[in-house]
């Protein structure tokens, strides 16, 4: 383990949620006129869950249920010295619907995980549909295959998405 001075190494390690709500839309954050997930880097002493949990609570006032990971990135945030970070995805829940942004945040929006693809990837590229696709699958498969509303998978996503079939792939 590197060690700077009398604390282990935690730059350079970020981490996203993939946050679903109770109405099973996807919580997208904006800031600097661009569209994200939200998320942060841990503390030391903190585990992973447990700074992803506080990142949420921070900057907006949820309570969360922290999944697994369902993906890493690299590269696609950057330190504050330009420096690629290593980013692991986590699929995550809440009921909260009320969000309360800190001065991180300009902006906030509940969107349907196929419009959360689509603001996502204009800036990230495709790493982002497959981030997307596995926090989707993920979620279906912790939540069951059908959606009691609409007897399709969940927020209307067919059941391909169970098969593990990419929802966002060109047919």
């Amino acid at each position: 383990m590197s060690n700077t001075g009398d604390k282990p190494y935690t730059d350079g390690i970020t981490q996203k949620a993939i946050l679903f709500g109770p109405d099973d839309q996807v919580l997208l954050t904006r800031a600097g006129g661009q569209w994200s997930v939200p998320g942060g880097t841990f503390e030391y002493g903190e585990t992973i869950h447990g700074g992803l949990r506080r990142e949420l609570r921070e900057e907006l006032s949820v309570t969360a249920r922290i999944g697994a990971p369902v993906d890493i990135v690299y590269g696609a945030w950057l330190d504050g010295t330009g420096t690629p970070l290593v980013t692991t995805f986590y699929r995550a829940v809440t009921d909260d619907r009320a969000v309360e942004l800190n001065d991180e945040h300009d902006d906030f929006e509940w969107v349907s995980p196929a419009t959360a693809r689509e603001r996502l990837a204009a800036l990230f590229g495709r790493r982002m549909e497959r981030v997307l696709a596995s926090a989707v699958t993920h979620h279906a498969l912790a939540d069951g295959e059908t959606n009691r509303h609409s007897g399709t998978g969940v927020a209307g996503v067919s059941a391909d998405v169970v098969a593990g079939v990419d929802p966002f792939a060109a047919r």
